[in-house]
């Protein structure tokens, strides 16, 4: 562990400013909000598109992002990338065919569009797998975030302190201004978030000897830990026809995540739905899209920088057992004061531009969809408000309990990728019927569709990790578990549509035609 570090009065103040700057959002927020649920979870659609499409990028560049991308590029190199063209195709898709239904419909939750369509029943399950998948995909973000406070107090801050104060400073500023706060925090954020990073890696450019020559050179001759030699920067290596396969898993698994993470998960749409501008917000997903690639080429290309600058300075990975230390190593003990603090608060943006929109989620799928239909029947717009202030705080203690039991997971970027993949394809494959087809289907077919789809690849998943024997790196279960686990989602995206299809009745209104209050 490297020794605790000694901030200097720029990189307090710095931090300070930060802090201070959240908090003033937090009780600006508050002093204009309004005691309803539109206006605490969607600033009553007042926020401007510019904003809106910021607070959008501070949801996605989460800690996976600033931890887990640098550590892909450093240790592998930007076959990840290769992701980003379905990204892009899905936020089209997501903008055309699905935001605005839920526009039309008019509703806070988007799992209000599955209950006018297929009945409560299904509404509940699809929030309820929404709660689960964002309830543990927030906590590798948590965990990703505590790892690299830890590692910048060379460890004078206990893992689980780091957890408590990553939750307990977003939990302030959310809880108190809800969703007007978030919005307005997130374009601080992001605004830190690329401008840490831009001058982290012009850092790294001046300090690696021949510059971008000198990380070039590094990255065509890199070894991997075996010793074999391979080239970070042979884009073209996917097109071979012995890869192509594996390109067009990448590509079309990046459709089918982002599809699913923009049009069916609350934590994403919650976002576009609070902007002052339908057809803006639109904009602000497929501009996110399109942005979403060289913010992606950034972080990698930060990571191969960082790889070069190992090479010559091999103290930066002495002991590193785990990549995704390499960042958050260099912010401590390369960066000059000033430098530090701006990648420091950076680092803390990561945290919580993902971690807040999360909460405000979970927050409003819990009241709206829950608490309201089941044990708050004739409850007040005041009365669920307050309910889903102290659901924020549920929700933030369930991180914090989440995040001390799994403390030792690596490989976070991917990770939070496959802890997803078992509830975001059957997600999918229930909006891609609701907003894309006049079907009527039985709540109790599709629920079976749901849990089935489930359960089948869950299960495929346990069999492939189950029948991994340790140190065999060939055959068809190693392959499953570490590259075709993206059939996943696919699959629970395919098959939920085609047993709908194959159940189906009468047609009925597509859920974007539906104005019910």
């Amino acid at each position: 562990m490297t020794a605790p570090i000694s901030l200097g009065p720029i990189d307090s103040g710095i931090l300070v400013a930060y802090v201070a700057l959240l908090a003033s959002i937090g009780w600006w927020a508050a002093r204009n909000a309004r005691n309803s649920t539109e206006d605490y979870f969607l600033a009553s659609r007042s926020i401007p598109w510019m904003v809106t499409t910021a607070s959008f990028l501070a949801t996605t560049i989460s800690a996976l992002t600033f931890v887990g991308t640098p550590a892909e590029g450093y240790g592998a190199d930007y076959r990840y990338l290769f992701s980003n063209l379905g990204d892009i195709a899905a936020a089209f898709f997501v903008a055309l065919y699905f935001l605005p239904a839920y526009q039309k419909a008019g509703v806070t939750s988007i799992y209000e569009v599955i209950a006018r369509r297929f009945g409560s029943p299904v509404r509940t399950a699809c929030s309820g797998y929404f709660l689960i998948s964002r309830t543990l995909g927030s906590t590798v973000r948590i965990v990703a975030i505590a790892k690299v406070l830890e590692v910048v107090s060379g460890g004078s801050i206990p893992y689980p302190r780091c957890v408590f104060i990553v939750v307990g400073v977003v939990l302030c500023y959310t809880t108190l201004g809800g969703g007007r706060a978030i919005a307005w925090t997130d374009l601080m954020q992001f605004t830190l978030l690329i401008g840490g990073a831009l001058a982290a890696l012009v850092f790294i450019v001046h300090s690696v000897p021949g510059g971008i020559g000198g990380i070039i050179e590094a990255g065509r001759h890199a070894v991997r830990p075996d010793g074999t030699l391979y080239n970070k920067f042979n884009f073209l290596e996917l097109l071979k026809p012995e890869n192509l396969g594996l390109f067009l898993l990448l590509a079309v698994w990046g459709f089918f995540q982002s599809a699913a993470a923009y049009g069916a998960d609350q934590d994403m749409v919650q976002r576009l739905l609070a902007c002052n501008d339908r057809k803006r917000a639109g904009w602000s997903l497929m501009i996110s899209g399109l942005v979403g690639i060289p913010i992606a080429s950034l972080f990698l290309t930060i990571g191969v920088g960082l790889y070069a600058y190992a090479r010559v300075h091999p103290e930066l990975i002495a002991g590193m057992t785990d990549n995704d230390h390499v960042f958050p190593r260099f912010i401590l003990t390369v960066l000059p004061e000033g430098l530090r603090g701006l990648l420091l608060a950076a680092v803390a943006s990561a945290a919580m531009g993902s971690s807040d929109s999360a909460l405000a989620s979970l927050a409003t799928a819990f009241t709206l969809d829950f608490y309201k239909p089941f044990w708050g029947k004739g409850a007040t717009e005041e009365q669920c408000v307050r309910v889903s202030k102290l659901s924020y705080v549920g929700f933030g203690v369930l991180f914090m309990i989440f995040a001390l039991a799994v403390r030792n997971l690596d490989h976070l970027l991917w990770l939070g990728f496959r802890i997803v993949a078992f509830t975001y394809g059957p997600l999918l494959g229930v909006f891609a019927v609701a907003n894309l087809t006049r079907w009527r289907v039985d709540p109790y077919a599709m629920l079976t569709m749901m849990f089935g789809t489930t359960l089948i690849t869950f299960g495929a998943a346990m069999m492939a990790w189950g029948m991994v024997e340790p140190g065999v790196t060939t055959g068809f279960w190693y392959a499953l578990h570490n590259t075709y686990w993206r059939f996943y989602i696919i699959a629970g995206a395919l098959l939920v549509p085609l047993g709908a299809w194959l159940a189906r009745e009468e047609a009925t209104p597509t859920a974007g035609e539906l104005r019910e209050a």
